[in-house]
């Protein structure tokens, strides 16, 4: 497969001949993609495999309380089968593919009854669309259970059955030492394991909230670099001087920064009247402060977010409005998180365009980064390993 007349994201034009699961730059002839952006394949850092699409079996909650819609995805949760958690897990992993994303790293929740079910389902998936899909599980610990040596176990036994890594929500622990407790025995187990450890990290409104200085300072400690704070929206919160401290260690830590705009902005100032806090972690500040920071979808289609269908380039859009990222400036930071970003959090081997390069690469109807922002251009052509896996022919054409 030659594919020419591809416009890269620093606007150099370029074609593609595909051999086997490379990608080679050419000068021969194939089909012409009419200066169309070519981007590696969308890296979603964060997501919720077992929980998305949950309103394909459970009804949606009135209340709009974020603690009710909480607790009915839980329950929802943990009434499905496992051939429910298998085929809801599936159709999720069609439309990531659907709209380019091929490299997806799931929080699969582990406290709870069904956490063997869930371990299993996203195991199972990982197996079958391994030629299509890098899939990186991390065995999530929800933390509404209180953190005991049986959830140490079970951090331990997905490790084990063959998950990435684990994490959890320290934040949420009954007290700050029962958190910094949850944080240190979580790095003993990834690190000796060598794994990734993913925290939902501060994910509240409250000033006071600091797990995150906790961690950077273990991942400082240790000098391990397999370590990803998700969603930070309490540095929304912080004043500033001490915001500041801690973006320049969490970059001297290397650790990353997970942002996903759709939910932060859905949950963020729910449990607060007017005037409300908008959690976006402080993206434009942590760039300058050259920290890793990579974007994710969440949650899609379910009690907590009934919007999405999986398409990072709506995380984008939401991105650029609520961090005030809508200048042409940041446009190819935006492209690099989704991107690029995300490959060094997951660690993800000869990732990019150009020679040599795996051949896994989504090809967007637009010429133009501002613009498939602007936009949100839909996808023309998704490549994994070399295979076509998606493709939409009348992209951009209007039959009036």
């Amino acid at each position: 497969m030659i594919l020419n007349n591809l416009k890269t994201i620093e606007g150099k034009v370029i074609s593609i001949e595909v051999e086997g699961s490379t990608q080679h730059l050419t000068n021969e002839k194939g089909d012409d993609m009419e200066g169309r952006l070519v981007l590696p394949a969308f890296v979603d850092s964060h997501a919720h495999m077992d929980s998305n699409f949950l309103l394909d079996v459970c009804k949606e909650v009135e209340s709009e309380k974020f603690t009710e819609a909480l607790r009915a995805l839980i329950e929802c949760k943990e009434n499905l089968s496992e051939s429910q958690i298998y085929d809801l897990a599936k159709k999720s992993i069609k439309a990531y593919a659907e709209h380019g994303s091929l490299f997806v790293r799931s929080h699969v929740m582990i406290d709870g009854v069904k956490w063997k079910e869930r371990a299993r389902s996203l195991l199972k998936l990982k197996e079958e669309y391994k030629g299509v899909m890098n899939l990186q599980l991390i065995g999530f610990i929800q933390s509404y259970d209180y953190f005991d040596e049986e959830m140490v176990d079970r951090a331990v036994k997905v490790i084990e059955m063959g998950f990435d890594g684990i994490g959890g929500q320290p934040h949420l622990q009954p007290s700050v030492d029962d958190g910094k407790r949850m944080i240190k025995s979580l790095f003993d187990i990834g690190t000796e394991k060598g794994v990734h450890l993913d925290f939902h990290a501060d994910y509240a409104d409250e000033p006071d909230s600091k797990f995150s200085e906790v961690i950077v300072s273990e991942s400082l400690r240790r000098n391990y670099k397999k370590v990803a704070l998700s969603h930070l929206t309490a540095l929304h919160s912080y004043y500033d001087d001490y915001a500041r401290r801690l973006m320049r260690w969490m970059a001297e830590a290397g650790v990353s920064v997970v942002v996903s705009p759709i939910t932060v902005l859905e949950e963020s100032g729910a449990h607060e009247n007017y005037p409300k806090r908008r959690g976006i972690a402080r993206v434009r500040d942590m760039l300058s402060f050259n920290v890793n920071v990579v974007l994710g979808h969440d949650d899609i289609q379910n009690h907590l977010n009934p919007l999405g269908v999986g398409n990072l380039m709506h995380s984008a859009f939401t991105l650029a409005i609520g961090e005030y990222m809508y200048f042409p400036k940041y446009v190819k930071s935006i492209f690099q998180m989704m991107t690029y970003n995300g490959a060094i959090l997951q660690g993800i081997s000869n990732y990019g365009i150009g020679e040599g390069k795996r051949a896994s690469f989504v090809v967007l109807d637009s010429g133009d980064p501002m613009e498939a922002l602007r936009e949100i251009s839909p996808v023309k052509m998704v490549v994994s390993e070399g295979k076509v896996v998606y493709e939409n022919e009348n992209a951009r054409r209007l039959y009036i």
